[in-house]
């Protein structure tokens, strides 16, 4: 069989390139086509007879035929050897215009002493068609805006793409041969979910779910992660897709809306309400200060919520005109549309403010308006930034969500105001009426005030006889007349009530020598002849005086009692004042003999600390104790707390008892952590006469150095009597003390009429809901809601919340149910001495209680 050379290797000719899988084409050296096989005919979609004898240049894409034979020139003439002896994927182009790729290998042969070219083609269309799917998807999870991890059967990562690591703060380098989980694994995150989704993934399930995880940073993030296993042939996982998306901002907006919608319907106050909003922002965007302005009837604005905006500026904006020369919030409030202030330091909208402004670190404002369904613009929504840009997309995002909310809020505050309006105030005199005096009696009880709380009655005389013969117009001037004299009578920490018809009611605190002579200017006033047409009259009135608690340990009994006294006053003649009780001078006689005994306790150390025990809600561990002043006297026997803080309040003595539980508490923890027992924090009660003396953190400071026990162990409980008394000097003290490393707690929440936004304007970490409030926990749904926004409130502003008066074990699941954190009561134990203590503590078991 002849035999001919190709590059000198000896091969078996046409034959066999006839039979061949592979396209094969001979050119001689004219670049003619001297053989084609039937596998090129196929590949082409042509006979050989078309191509036999042709330039080459028919089976080369049109876009190449201009080239192809100065290529093959140069190769032949020693050029540059571009294409022969080498392998490359081209596009080539049928005879019917169809394309495909192949893989072309073209050789140079020898036969007959002549130079040719033998041409390879192999189709490789699939194969290009699949590696560019492979570079498409390759593109798609590289540039995605979602986290992508391709894990192992171990569910270790193996790869990440850019978005991941945007999304974490991690490179491939750090967490590549990392399980997932630990990234997933936050501060709180639930374990039991990512469990779940490693299970899921086993049994060939796919599965999604929102979690909480962890960025490099520290700080928590929120995801929506799904996670798909990927099988082999013999279907076990041979990899887990893992797709992530960066949810932490809708996570936050939702939650906003759910928990503000919360705060709403548990009836809290509308500056509350804002309060919230402007502090779960500031919490979620750190650069932003936020305040929520109203409208008033005056058109200038009045600050109804803020978080951090300090003080100064506060007062500073408050009452600022609304208008088109007026900062950025005066003209949102004027115009109905989004105001902006790029530049505080240049605007001259801000020249009265620009100073107080730029020194405490604000540079721009964007103000939003507030709009009422009506259209009403009824407030607006300013947010400050301590940077020089304007806030964000992120935090108008967050304004926009805050806008229906703060709506829903005010429609329902103004709802609220009118009905209280109508049933509440006296339409004559626009005094609170008889059944608002009813609904606030305990509230008005537990407000400080300057000593005794008493109620005086005031009831005109004969005053049904002037109705009947002047007519019901001038009984009504009468009373109008009677109104504003009373009203300029009292203070402005009273309270002036129409109590009935031709009836008032005074709330006053005071010895008893105020309400003496309280009475008398009333008298003295009252006297005066008053005018009807053309006729002067003489007016007189009785008064009734009622001392809380001696006359009433509760309003009713209160309110009836100075009625009595009244009663009994215009049963006298009228015109004059009675007191409920003949025995008050006996009475005041006691209360002195009592604080000089208290005064005798306290001087010589009679007074006992008691301590009554506070535990985890789930896991029934020890987490503290409160701290309770106990006495008994040699004569008078055993003092109620009650009885005995009481005196000592009014009589000054109530700072002398502070600084000696403060002391007795620090020493008692100091003998604890000597002799091992584990009592983590001890909570002592102050007043808010003690937030009055400025050297309470020195006393503090010098007692835990004294004492040597760590700052952490003492926790220092406020109620908002404390609050309300010089409100900014209390922050600033507080401050201070939790920067020692002191903690704060707000006693008795709940019980205030304005706890919530002082809560959340103090830096607090510690929030007890009141014993009160245990009572109808079971069966009272109102009061199970209410406790429930308690719990969520404390907790979303990174609280922690104890619940007072725990008795009993429904009680306790009901607070674990809602996650209260920790409970109080006499469940757990009653308040005990040291020793005592010491033994209960020996002997406690949780897991005896169910825990």
């Amino acid at each position: 069989m002849p035999r001919d050379v190709i590059d000198n290797t000896p091969i078996t000719v046409l034959p066999a390139l006839e039979q061949s899988i592979l396209a094969v084409v001979l050119i001689d050296e004219k670049n003619d086509i001297t053989f084609f096989n039937s596998a090129a005919e196929k590949l082409w979609r042509c006979a050989r007879e078309d191509v036999m004898g042709r330039n080459v240049s028919v089976l080369v894409p049109r876009a190449l035929r201009s080239t192809h034979d100065d290529l093959i020139r140069q190769n032949r003439d020693g050029g540059v050897n571009r294409i022969v002896g080498t392998s490359r994927d081209v596009e080539v182009e049928r005879f019917d215009g169809t394309t495909f790729w192949a893989n072309l290998s073209l050789s140079r042969i020898a036969v007959g002493g002549k130079v040719g070219y033998m041409a390879l083609i192999r189709d490789i269309s699939r194969e290009v068609a699949d590696r560019e799917k492979i570079r498409m998807l390759s593109l798609v999870v590289r540039e995605t805006d979602r986290g992508v991890a391709i894990l192992d059967p171990s569910f270790r990562i193996i790869y990440v793409n850019r978005a991941f690591s945007d999304l974490f703060g991690f490179t491939f380098e750090q967490v590549v041969g990392q399980g997932l989980s630990a990234l997933l694994t936050g501060d709180a995150a639930d374990i039991g979910i990512l469990n779940a989704l490693h299970e899921s993934a086993r049994n060939a399930r796919g599965f999604t779910v929102e979690i909480r995880a962890r960025h490099a940073s520290g700080r928590d993030i929120w995801v929506s992660a799904t996670m798909n296993p990927v099988f082999d042939a013999d279907g076990g996982i041979e990899n887990i897709v893992v797709v992530l998306t960066d949810i932490t901002e809708q996570y936050f907006l939702d939650s906003l809306q759910r928990d503000t919608l919360e705060a709403i319907s548990s009836d809290l106050g509308l500056n509350e309400v804002m309060d919230f909003i402007c502090r779960r922002i500031e919490q979620h965007i750190p650069d932003v200060m936020v305040a929520i302005y109203l409208i008033g009837s005056d058109d200038r604005l009045k600050c109804v919520g803020r978080a951090s905006l300090p003080s100064e500026l506060v007062e500073l904006y408050d009452a600022q005109p609304i208008g088109p020369d007026a900062p950025c919030s005066g003209v949102a409030a004027i115009t109905g549309t989004v105001a902006q202030s790029p530049a505080i330091a240049t605007d001259p909208r801000w020249r009265n403010m620009r100073d107080a402004t730029l020194r405490h670190g604000i540079h721009t404002a964007v103000a939003t308006p507030i709009i009422l369904r009506n259209s009403r613009v009824a407030g607006v929504f300013t947010c400050y930034s301590r940077t020089a840009s304007l806030p964000g997309p992120a935090c108008q995002k967050a304004v926009n969500a805050s806008l229906h909310l703060c709506t829903v809020a005010i429609e329902r505050h103004e709802a609220k105001e009118h009905i209280s309006r109508l049933s509440d105030f006296d339409m004559l005199t626009g005094l609170p009426n008889s059944r608002w005096l009813r609904q606030n009696m305990a509230r008005l009880l537990r407000r400080p005030g300057r000593g005794n709380l008493m109620l005086v009655t005031v009831g005109m005389d004969n005053f049904k006889h002037i109705n009947d013969l002047f007519g019901h117009t001038a009984g009504d001037e009468l009373i109008a007349r009677v109104s504003n004299q009373l009203r300029e009578i009292i203070s402005l920490d009273d309270t002036l009530v129409r109590s009935g018809g031709d009836q008032f009611t005074i709330v006053t605190a005071g010895e008893q020598q105020h309400a003496s002579t309280l009475s008398a200017t009333i008298l003295h006033q009252l006297e005066a002849p008053a005018q009807i047409g053309d006729v002067r009259i003489g007016l007189s009135a009785s008064l009734g005086v009622a001392v809380y608690p001696e006359n009433g340990e509760d309003g009713g009994t209160l309110l009836k009692n100075a009625e009595s006294a009244m009663f009994q006053a215009k049963a006298s003649g009228g015109g004059r004042c009675c007191f409920f009780s003949q025995s008050m001078n006996q009475q005041a006689s006691d209360r002195l003999i009592l604080a000089a005994a208290l005064r005798d306790a306290i001087a010589n150390n009679d007074l006992r600390l008691f301590y009554q025990p506070q535990v985890h809600a789930r896991s029934g561990r020890l987490y503290g104790v409160e701290a309770l002043s106990r006495w008994t006297d040699p004569k008078l026997g055993f003092v109620s707390p009650e009885r005995f803080i009481t005196v000592a309040e009014e009589t000054g003595q109530i700072e002398a008892i502070g600084k000696w539980s403060l002391r007795v508490a620090c020493e008692q923890m100091a003998e604890w952590i000597r002799d091992g027992v584990d009592v983590p924090i001890v909570s002592v009660n102050l007043s808010a006469l003690h937030f009055r003396d400025e050297t309470l953190p020195d006393f503090v400071r010098d007692l835990l150095r004294e004492t040597g026990i760590p700052p952490n162990r003492l926790t220092i409980e406020i109620t908002e009597t404390t609050m309300i008394d010089s409100y900014e000097r209390t922050i600033h003290m507080v401050q201070t003390l939790r920067e020692m490393g002191v903690g704060m707690s707000m006693d008795d929440f709940g019980t205030g009429f304005s706890s919530l936004s002082n809560l959340a304007g103090l830096p607090v970490n510690e929030m007890k809901i009141d014993r009160s409030f245990m009572v109808g926990l079971e069966s009272i749904e109102k009061v199970r809601a209410v406790v429930m926004a308690s719990v969520r409130i404390g907790q979303s502003l990174g609280m922690t919340v104890v619940a007072e008066g725990v008795e009993h074990e429904q009680q306790r699941r009901l607070l674990a149910e809602m996650d209260c954190d920790v409970l109080q009561g006499y469940m757990f134990s009653k308040p005990l001495p040291a020793d005592q203590f010491r033994d209960w503590f020996a002997a406690y078991r949780p897991e005896e209680l169910g825990l």
